[in-house]
């Protein structure tokens, strides 16, 4: 069923991809470069099927969704706020001699000949334009001086997305915000083993607002509302796998493990590195999700005991149960999301659970 599930989510989004900003998306198969025009003509725009975007057959599971492009044109930064580290293009028409590629500095400004340090940082391609054609107005220096920008590597805003997708990475966001599927296809799309879900870790989480935000593909891809989950700078997202369960707590290694048939408490705690110091062995808890998508809570368990020979009281682990092993003297809070993301992306897994 999950499986299914998760077909539906890929199929549906290399639909819904076709069907966003030519910007967003690099084909799989590129064309012969075309001829150069000649100087002062313009070559027309390719169309789709020009670029070789070709959708899949029915049914069919995609082996990836296609690549962004290195950079952006222009017509594509919109409302990008520019950050540091992004590296841009500063032209002044007919002054062919003033055309620098500058990086933006850590205190969002960069350093143009004649006019100094300008501060662009957190403008728009188009405001940044106006800031640095008035600076040279200003300064005496051009009559009417007129400006181009344009953002030749994104570095200042980016995103992250892990866990079951074809490309996992950190990528740059060209944008205020893009939508949540258009960044997991920015990663290739998920794979074939991958949960029909996946959870958003906000870098500034919204107010009222779950963390981490826990996201039904496929109910998101029958909305067919694209836009009521954006992801923002710093954000990252994690699409867990089908066969995967997460020790988290006082053991010697928090992370994500790969479920096998015969995995129970007690090997996922072995598999953990065993408990830690401070934990308190006889209380720890699973959390389980249901079908329905609610979380089951079972508790007490006593690791200690099994361990020591208590057998019949080993649970059986399944897909996707959080195993928290609390600390000694202290209470469990109930499923310890902020602590337990930190930790499992400290050491380079993700696993966010809602």
């Amino acid at each position: 069923m999950r499986q299914v599930m998760a077909t539906m989510v890929l199929g549906s989004m290399l639909v819904a991809s076709t069907c966003w900003s030519e910007g967003d998306l690099l084909p799989k198969k590129r064309e012969p470069e075309p001829t150069k025009p000649a100087s002062g003509t313009t070559a027309p725009a390719a169309s789709p099927a020009a670029q070789g975007v070709r959708p899949s057959a029915p049914g069919a599971l995609p082996p990836g969704l296609p690549t962004p492009p290195p950079s952006a044109s222009p017509a594509t930064d919109g409302d990008y706020p520019l950050a540091p580290k992004d590296q841009i293009t500063v032209q002044v028409y007919g002054q062919d001699d003033m055309t620098r590629t500058v990086r933006i500095d850590q205190d969002g400004s960069i350093t143009l000949p004649m006019i100094g340090k300008v501060p662009v940082g957190g403008l728009t391609v188009a405001e940044a334009q106006q800031k640095v054609e008035a600076a040279f107005k200003d300064g005496g220096y051009f009559l009417n001086p007129r400006v181009s920008i344009v953002v030749t590597e994104y570095q200042g805003s980016q995103y992250t997305v892990t866990g079951a997708v074809n490309q996992p990475g950190t990528y740059a966001l060209r944008t205020r915000q893009t939508p949540l599927m258009s960044a997991i296809s920015e990663a290739r799309g998920v794979r074939e083993n991958a949960e029909p879900s996946a959870y958003v870790v906000r870098a500034k989480p919204h107010p009222g607002e779950t963390q981490p935000l826990q996201v039904d593909l496929v109910s998101l891809v029958k909305s067919g509302d694209k836009n009521s989950v954006m992801v923002e700078p710093g954000d990252i997202i994690y699409v867990p796998e089908e066969n995967t369960f997460y020790v988290t707590g006082e053991v010697e290694k928090v992370g994500a493990y790969t479920l096998r048939r015969d995995t129970t408490l007690s090997k996922a705690i072995t598999e953990a590195g065993g408990l830690g110091r401070k934990a308190a062995g006889e209380r720890v808890t699973i959390v389980r999700t249901l079908p329905s998508g609610e979380k089951k809570e079972i508790t007490p368990l006593n690791v200690e005991a099994i361990m020591k020979g208590d057998h019949q009281s080993d649970v059986k682990l399944q897909a996707q149960d959080v195993v928290m092993v609390p600390a000694s003297g202290g209470k469990t809070v109930a499923y310890g999301i902020l602590d337990f993301v930190k930790g499992i992306f400290s050491i380079g897994a993700s696993v966010p659970v809602k």
